[in-house]
């Protein structure tokens, strides 16, 4: 069967949706999206898959594809990525070194600087020959993007060694993110992947605007998505009518990283304020009574999660004194430190000793103490006595 009796030329068109940044507050990318008719561009590939035209198929999508996005006659300077879907499953089938994306590039008229090549390396059995495509492309001048990240088996180390230009987060990771701390935290993770392997991060499928702010500011750089923009035909795309929506969603964005900042500059004074208080209380008392002051304060403080004094060498030389409403966990993995546990090679004990800082603030970790979410500030104590202890107080964050 001809690839042409599974898709008539007449019954193939090109939607695009804009991939946009809200730091430019511009598009920076057009998605091309092949619309068979009669039925689903899925369904169709199937089709062609079992009639062994697949590999066929899929160059005239990508053809058509470049046709219709040279025929926008957008300003060079001003002209959006295309981002073009590669059947990455013909890769096992050995397309690999054939040239057709580069002839196909030059024959439209476009440049392989114009175009990112969306990869779902999930798809691929043979690690090395898609290593090859991958360099190979990246050589010549095309951009490089794994599409579905987050979505079933992604393979993060295979990402890592492949390092390519822009990661797109699957719409799975992305719906209800502003709601699920679990997928905000796995958001961060990949994101900071991301800047490890100099990565930028796509966040595919946004439908709302709280999807918007949420993945700006977890640090994604683009965003792609119904709440945007929904795919279009070349005819009825409107760039320009873009730029109000995105100028309102940096201005947000802009506002609540203000804030943010501002929040987390007061919150650490407030910790270094009550660990300053602390030290206050026991600088002027023995330390055999060290226990009894600090079960006082601490079970007047809301912020405090667990509070305990450490010798000039690490030595805990207080017992644990957890917060309100703590219990000791009955897990054997949690467990509050005793009196005379070494926290020598714990960070706010060293961070503070080996740099002669008088506090130091820890960025956020599971307690041992209780497993939950917490910080350290540990703030020198210069007693009375001539004796040098730390102070650490474990601060309580929200689930």
């Amino acid at each position: 069967m001809e690839v042409s009796a599974i898709l008539p030329s007449n019954q193939l068109t090109i939607h695009f949706q804009p991939i946009v940044s809200l730091k430019q507050t511009s598009v920076v990318g057009l998605e091309a999206l092949a619309r068979p008719a009669l039925m689903g561009v899925g369904q169709k590939f199937a089709k062609a898959r079992k009639a062994g035209k697949l590999l066929e198929l899929d160059r005239r999508c990508r053809i058509r594809a470049m046709e219709a996005y040279r025929d926008l006659n957008l300003p060079r300077s001003l002209r959006p990525f295309l981002f073009l879907n590669f059947e990455t499953s013909l890769i096992d089938e050995g397309v690999e070194g054939s040239g057709a994306l580069l002839e196909a590039t030059e024959a439209t008229g476009l440049e392989p600087s114009d175009i990112v090549i969306e990869l779902n390396e999930t798809k691929v059995q043979d690690t090395m020959t898609l290593k090859r495509f991958v360099e190979r492309h990246r050589e010549l001048g095309f951009l490089i993007a794994i599409d579905d990240l987050g979505s079933g088996h992604s393979n993060l180390p295979r990402i890592a060694e492949l390092r390519p230009h822009i990661i797109k987060l699957d719409r799975s990771l992305i719906a209800g993110v502003d709601r699920d701390f679990v997928k905000q935290e796995m958001m961060k993770s990949l994101i900071l992947l991301g800047k490890t392997i100099g990565t930028l991060v796509l966040a595919e499928g946004v439908e709302t605007k709280a999807e918007l702010d949420t993945c700006a500011a977890l640090g994604a750089e683009f965003f792609q998505g119904y709440h945007l923009a929904r795919p279009k035909p070349a005819a009825n795309l409107h760039l320009a009518a873009l730029h109000p929506v995105l100028m309102e969603a940096a201005r947000r964005q802009r506002v609540k990283a203000v804030a943010a900042i501002q929040a987390r500059q007061m919150e650490g004074l407030d910790l270094i304020n009550l660990a300053r208080a602390g030290c206050e209380g026991l600088r002027h008392i023995p330390a055999h009574m060290f226990d009894g002051a600090l079960a006082n304060w601490v079970g007047t403080n809301t912020m405090i999660e667990a509070a305990y004094v450490l010798d000039g060498d690490g030595l805990q030389i207080s017992n644990t004194h957890l917060g309100q409403g703590l219990p000791p966990s009955r897990n054997r993995l949690f467990t509050p430190a005793t009196r005379g546990t070494d926290h020598a090679n714990k960070e706010y004990f060293f961070s503070l000793i080996d740099t002669g800082l008088h506090e130091h603030i820890t960025d956020t970790y599971i307690s041992l103490a209780t497993g939950q979410r917490c910080r350290t500030v540990a703030t020198r104590l210069e007693h009375a006595s001539g004796a040098s202890f730390v102070l650490c107080i474990d601060q309580r964050l929200k689930p």
